[in-house]
């Protein structure tokens, strides 16, 4: 009997599914479904594990990823950092050098300066010792040329003997009461000039100028005074202004400027001329 149930249990589906129903509850009945569902729910919970744990690997990897970048950033951000500081150092250094170099344009400028001050200075000392040299030798000439330019007579610079001796001798009562102005004193003139009893004292100068006039003027009128008939005289190759010309003249001092001989300057040559022949003749 048994051995009957079993091979209609082996060999007969139907029979076998209505023993199932018969023996088992609608609870174990529905266990296979509700197994292959809890295995689809299952599956679908691993395929969702796997697929978080995908999205979490994904996220790991984007945070590492994200770590190194950062990483990598704070390296670049140090070498900016590392870069600024030494383009700080860079600019503070050229600021350095800068400041120097305006330092040694300022110092280069101020001895540029002084060394055109010096040039000036040279520059004008040379024109001032050449005029001195022309002058100078403007003067050795005239007085060279004397007894041309006064038409005979005797006389010359002051240092010399002769001339200072006759100079003593008019002077001698002047020089008794009291010392001469430089200004007034024949003895500083350029050339004193004989002839007879008339005396021209005479300044030279390459330009006359006022100063010459003044010199002329006060020193002829110290022999005056002494009693001589003393012209003031002054000789030279031009005016330093028109004004002189006009000074001289209101000053009653005589004349050769270049090729320009003033009357009195010319009278003194007749003159001093006719007293030499009369003197020649007794």
């Amino acid at each position: 009997m048994r051995e009957e149930f079993l091979d209609l249990l082996r060999m007969e589906p139907a029979f076998r599914e209505e023993v199932r129903r018969q023996l088992l509850t609608d609870d174990l009945l529905g266990l296979p479904g509700r197994f292959t569902s809890l295995t689809e729910s299952v599956g679908q919970a691993l395929v969702l594990l796997r697929e978080t744990v995908g999205v979490v690997t994904d996220l790991v990897a984007t945070q590492q990823y994200m770590a190194e970048g950062l990483q990598r950033q704070e390296g670049q951000m140090q070498s900016l950092m590392t870069a600024q500081q030494q383009t700080s150092e860079q600019i503070r250094s050229l600021v350095t050098a800068q400041q120097q170099t305006s330092e040694q344009i300022r110092s280069l400028v101020t001895t540029q300066q002084q060394t055109s001050e010096e040039l000036r200075w040279l520059m004008s000392w040379q024109r001032g010792e050449s005029g001195r040299r022309d002058g100078e030798r403007y003067e050795r000439e005239t007085l060279r040329r004397a007894p041309l330019l006064f038409h005979g007579g005797r006389g010359g610079a002051p240092e010399q003997p002769w001339v200072q001796q006759q100079l003593s001798e008019r002077l001698d009562a002047l020089m008794a009461s009291g010392m001469f102005e430089a200004e007034e004193d024949p003895f500083l003139a350029d050339l004193v000039w004989w002839k007879g009893e008339y005396v021209a004292v005479t300044e030279i100068s390459l330009q006359v100028d006022g100063q010459d006039v003044i010199r002329a003027a006060q020193r002829a009128g110290t022999l005056r005074r002494a009693g001589a008939q003393a012209l003031a005289v002054v000789i030279g190759e031009n005016w330093a202004t028109s004004e002189t010309r006009e000074q001289a003249r209101a000053r009653q001092v005589a004349w050769k400027v270049g090729a320009e001989l003033s009357e009195d300057f010319l009278t003194f040559r007749r003159v001093s001329a006719a007293v030499a022949g009369e003197a020649r003749a007794h």
